[in-house]
């Protein structure tokens, strides 16, 4: 009997939120941040006006909700009495260019898609349960993923790394807790996260993937313009996690948005290991590019010696992208403001 396991990785680069109220037009958005301001001030003075509270808060309603972690604010005499804040009212996910991310995924059918760029958690199962469910025509009560995983990690701007499996999971590793040297600071290793999942396959079989979004390029320090250095201790680091898998006989990949063409020296540590393999080398070279036009590989899937006999087909997904003359997209792919990403997601297909 013959297994299949289709495997993809993909930089979303759009799963986030944003607060109802900068939706609104710039003149509608100026006054109720106006309101918020007032509402601010009085939540913070030392006696309450409740009149002027409650009015302020039917201004907002449905653009802020006032935060009470004791209760007290509708009842307290003022500030001392209360805590909390004024927390801006997020959007759902709706945007052409997010129903092209849903769309890339949906066609990409994989059965573990790595991805790349999502704000939380909780936004990711909203997506899941809204777009791809919709997209994919899934029957009542049977998700398009029975597995939507994702820790916080260390990026300030909620840039995270998750997975959408429809495998089971055995256990899951964060390394957001890893220090390294940069510059003469202790700095996270990763960025983002190195995500280590153990996923079960059938027959007993187990695959080990890591999931990665190394260092940006262009946002350095002036001794390090280009974070080269930043992301070869990435690849290091991530080359040390592969070294403790017996590579010739433990599936193992390396997946994620490396930041990197394979020529650079910042990513060495993972193209020239002796058993690792890049997936892309499967296609002709001028079709190997998930970046932009298509002409830089950032995106990858490093497969171990032992996962590599199995290496059935390889493909690149670029519909959700947008490029004059390269390729045809998506029809709803109208512009670089609608397009899914600007990249592309790498798929494998694996069979034993």
């Amino acid at each position: 009997m013959t297994t299949s396991l289709r495997l993809a990785t993909y930089n979303c680069e759009n799963l986030f939120s944003r607060p109802k109220i900068f939706g609104q037009s710039p003149a509608r958005s100026r006054e109720l941040l106006g309101y918020v301001a007032e509402l601010q001030e009085a939540l913070n003075n030392t006696v309450f006006d409740h009149q002027r509270i409650k009015t302020l808060k039917s201004k907002l309603r449905g653009y802020v909700t006032v935060i009470d972690l004791r209760g007290k604010h509708t009842s307290a005499v003022g500030s001392d009495e209360w805590l909390g804040h004024v927390e801006l009212t997020r959007t759902d996910i709706s945007d052409t260019a997010v129903e092209n991310t849903a769309r890339v995924i949906v066609d990409v059918d994989a059965d573990l898609i790595c991805l790349m760029e999502v704000e939380n958690r909780d936004l990711l199962q909203d997506f899941h349960d809204g777009l791809l469910n919709k997209l994919k025509a899934v029957p009542s009560g049977q998700p398009c993923y029975e597995h939507v995983l994702l820790f916080d990690g260390n990026d300030q701007r909620r840039i995270d790394v998750a997975l959408l499996s429809r495998r089971p999971i055995g256990w899951m590793r964060s390394h957001i807790h890893e220090r390294t040297d940069y510059d003469g600071n202790r700095v996270p290793t990763f960025s983002r996260d190195c995500l280590e999942v153990q996923v079960l396959l059938p027959r007993r079989k187990r695959l080990y993937l890591l999931i990665n979004h190394f260092k940006s390029m262009g946002y350095s320090p002036r001794t390090d313009p280009q974070s080269v250095r930043r992301r070869l201790g990435q690849a290091m680091r991530v080359a040390e996690l592969v070294d403790g898998y017996s590579l010739d006989k433990q599936y193992v990949v390396v997946a994620g948005d490396l930041n990197s063409d394979p020529a650079s020296p910042s990513l060495a540590p993972l193209v020239t290991h002796p058993k690792l393999y890049n997936v892309n080398l499967e296609l002709p070279e001028d079709q190997r590019g998930t970046y932009g036009t298509g002409k830089k590989q950032l995106d990858y899937l490093f497969v171990s010696a032992a996962l590599k006999p199995h290496l059935h087909e390889v493909r690149i997904e670029r519909r959700g992208a947008f490029a004059r003359r390269k390729w045809k997209p998506y029809p709803t792919v109208t512009s670089q403001r609608t397009q899914a990403s600007d990249h592309s997601a790498v798929v494998a297909d694996f069979l034993w």
